[in-house]
């Protein structure tokens, strides 16, 4: 049982070494308390030799890991400082000058605090095996270069070291502070608060008031803590000064607790000689029941480290040039394969948080593309003006009787031509959902080497681009197609004798429900009135329109006309205001050219001419008719794009580079002198292998003290 503490120091030495401390919670002995309470005394006492730095304020500034070793046939005590293994400190001194030292070159040297602990190891036959660390004492106030929050400062310090569950807690107060407010044992609390792996020390029994004493405390009645209090007396300034020993001052306490009338009847269980037996014995029994976890860690630790190994892959097989030409071909096919993998669904490392590879292709085509080109509307971009003008301009000099197929024809390609950039835009969006993939294909293998991984994307990004390029031109050449050759005579397409009757049918409810919603009056009114707008007739004009509006004055003041036909007569007095004012337009034109110039007799012809009237009946016929067809002929477009350019991505895009990978990497990378280039190996793959070789000897070495141990017992 012995055998436990000097294993977990070797252990503790193991792990160190190969920077494996943090990842597995070792057994030991942690010394916390406030500033003033004396725990660098105590631990002098412990260890019997005053190597600890002095001074006032905060003296203990780093984390000191301190192991005691009992070496049985040594004539003299010395020190082991850091990892310098075999090279012997005898002298207090200089153990004292190298802490300081070590402390000045990383927390500073005017007060500052540091997370990075000191390793000391002190071997001597006067001791018993143990593992304490003397942690930072807790601070309130802030001194020299110490920050304004240097109690939380030192709190982030002492935090990790008494979390670890493996840890005994030796919480150090004063006898003259109450219990209940040590900080010490609150900290201790707050991570043990059963108190099962904490015990107490009071120091400074004998600085005590006359008439008061701490045996309540002692007696762990006042703060109870199951594995108890121990009280000790240590060296105060003035003995200090007095060059008083430790071995004197261990004589004096056991004297004084001797002969204390109160504290006489317990001085068996007081002083420090007690207490380094009582650390002893409960650190032993704690490591006892670590051990299996420590196992446990130690073996998954084992797992983990093999398992990174194996992704940085074993270099120490490439020496000959087959075994290189081979790993090259071994790697194009891993990630031909996984780039495949990624565009079926096939991918092992499938998540159900997002969509990823040739989903989320899917995706564009459903959810983009097909929207996108199915909210499209003709009318979006498209005015009355612009297909009246369409319509004009296709007639030319010849009236016509039906709508006129050149206007339709002009319209719908007009149309048809706006879904060149969607289609074209899709495809672009495909190959950066393929360059995605490609940027998240991992294979650790690949991932040594630099040179490869990039030359693999260069030649990957190459034939993306020329794919991209070949399915730019078939999804223009489809467009064109359709632009080429409109098939008014697909089944799918509403013809225009259909609509014609649709409109004949449309136009007769419309007047059958005029005709049921006109008065009398009214029918005999429109059966009077007519419209001619030509120029050179405007006195009758006016004369007429002069009538009209008596009228309609005289219309005003009727009573008898009801709801309906207020409504009807506004409409009508709209639609005369409007034309008077266009009346009005012309003879003003009119005046101009024939006041200013005589011998003019027509207007003059304007360099644009834009219509600006109002349709006629027949022009508003044609007008929706040319509408229907319009929406007609491009949804049936709309259709043909919405699956063809998705075939064409699919065929000359993704297919394409899916079955030309493997192909394109072996031409261009497969070559004897490109080998060594390609395998050039990135220098952090290189340390990190064998920072894991390294790991996995130490965890291997410590699995087999274990083994050893448990033979032993």
């Amino acid at each position: 049982m012995e055998k436990l503490i000097p294993f977990i120091n070797d252990l503790h030495d193991i792990l160190s070494q190969a920077g494996l401390s943090s990842e597995l919670n070792l057994p030991s002995i942690v010394v916390i308390g406030s500033q003033s309470v004396g725990k660098s005394s105590l631990l002098e006492s412990i260890v019997g030799r005053e190597f600890l730095p002095r001074g006032k304020g905060i003296v203990t500034r780093r984390p000191i890991e301190i192991q005691l070793h009992q070496v049985l046939d040594a004539e003299q005590g010395w020190f082991e400082f850091m990892d310098k293994k075999g090279e012997k400190i005898f002298e207090s001194e200089d153990i004292r000058k190298l802490i300081e030292s070590e402390t000045d070159k990383v927390a500073g040297k005017n007060k500052g605090i540091s997370p990075v602990p000191i390793k000391v190891k002190y071997f001597s036959k006067d001791i018993l095996d143990l593992q304490l660390i003397d942690l930072p004492g807790i601070t309130k106030n802030p001194v020299g270069d110490q920050p304004q929050d240097i109690e939380q400062k030192v709190l982030d310090i002492v935090m990790p070291f008494i979390n670890n569950q493996n840890s005994l807690i030796l919480a150090v107060s004063k006898a003259s502070d109450d219990l209940a407010t040590s900080d010490g044992l609150k900290l201790a609390r707050s991570v043990d608060p059963n108190g099962v792996r904490t015990i107490g020390v009071i120091t400074q029994l004998d600085l005590m008031d006359e008439g008061t004493d701490a045996l309540n405390d002692l007696l762990n009645q006042t703060y109870p803590l199951q594995l108890g209090y121990v009280g000790v007396i240590m060296r105060g300034q003035k003995d200090i000064q007095k060059n008083k020993t430790i071995g004197e001052q261990l004589k004096d306490e056991k004297t004084f607790f001797e002969n204390h009338k109160l504290y006489k009847k317990y001085s068996e269980k007081m002083g420090v000689n007690f207490l380094v037996k009582t650390l002893n014995m409960n650190f032993i029994q704690h490591i006892k029941k670590a051990l299996p976890i420590i196992r446990e860690t130690i073996i998954s630790l084992v797992q983990i480290k093999e398992f990174d190994l194996k992704q940085y892959g074993d270099y120490d097989n490439l020496e000959t040039k087959e075994n290189k030409n081979l790993l090259v071909l071994t790697l194009i096919s891993k990630f031909s394969s996984s780039y495949k993998d990624m565009l079926e669904g096939r991918c092992l490392d499938i998540t159900s948080k997002e969509l990823i590879g040739g989903s989320r292709i899917i995706y564009v085509f459903n959810e983009t593309f097909r929207r996108t080109i199915q909210r499209m509307n003709p009318f979006d971009v498209l005015s009355d003006d612009e297909i009246r003008t369409a319509i004009k301009n296709a007639n030319g000099i010849r009236p016509t009787l039906f709508v006129p197929e050149g206007a339709f024809e002009l319209l719908v390609r007009q149309q048809i031509s706006r879904l060149r950039m969607p289609s074209i835009e899709c495809s672009h969006i495909v190959f950066e959902e393929l360059r995605r993939v490609v940027n998240q294909i991992s294979i650790p293998e690949i991932d040594r080497f630099d040179t490869l991984a990039n030359r693999i994307s260069e030649v990957i990004e190459n034939l993306l681009n020329r794919s991209l390029r070949q399915t730019e031109e078939i999804i223009s050449n489809l467009i064109d197609i359709e632009l080429g050759y409109i098939n008014t005579s697909h089944p799918d397409f509403v013809s225009g004798m259909d609509m014609v009757h649709k409109d004949e049918q449309r136009q007769q409810q419309q007047v059958q429900q005029q005709q049921k919603e006109k008065s009398p009056l009214q029918s005999e009114n429109e059966s009077n009135r007519f419209f001619n707008f030509w120029p050179f007739k405007n006195n009758k004009q006016t004369e007429l329109y002069d009538s009209k509006l008596d009228n309609l004055n005289k219309k005003r003041k009727s009573n008898i006309i009801n709801q309906k036909q207020q409504k009807l007569q506004q409409a009508e007095e709209s639609q005369i205001l409007q034309q008077q004012s266009v009346i009005n337009k012309i003879v003003s034109v009119n005046q101009q050219y024939f006041v200013n110039d005589p011998k003019r007799q027509l207007p003059q012809v304007p360099n644009t001419i834009k219509i600006t009237d109002r349709p006629s009946k027949r022009e508003q016929t044609e007008m929706d008719m040319i509408k229907d067809l319009l929406v007609s002929y491009f949804n049936l477009v709309k259709k043909n794009i919405c699956d063809s350019v998705p075939k064409t991505i699919i065929t000359f895009l993704v297919n394409q580079s899916r079955n030309f990978c493997e192909r394109e990497l072996i031409g261009m990378l497969y070559k004897q002198e490109l080998v060594d280039e390609l395998l050039q190996e990135n220098q952090f793959i290189q340390k990190s292998r064998a920072e894991t070789k390294q790991s996995l000897i130490s965890l291997r070495t410590c699995l087999n003290l274990l083994n050893d141990l448990d033979s032993k017992f």
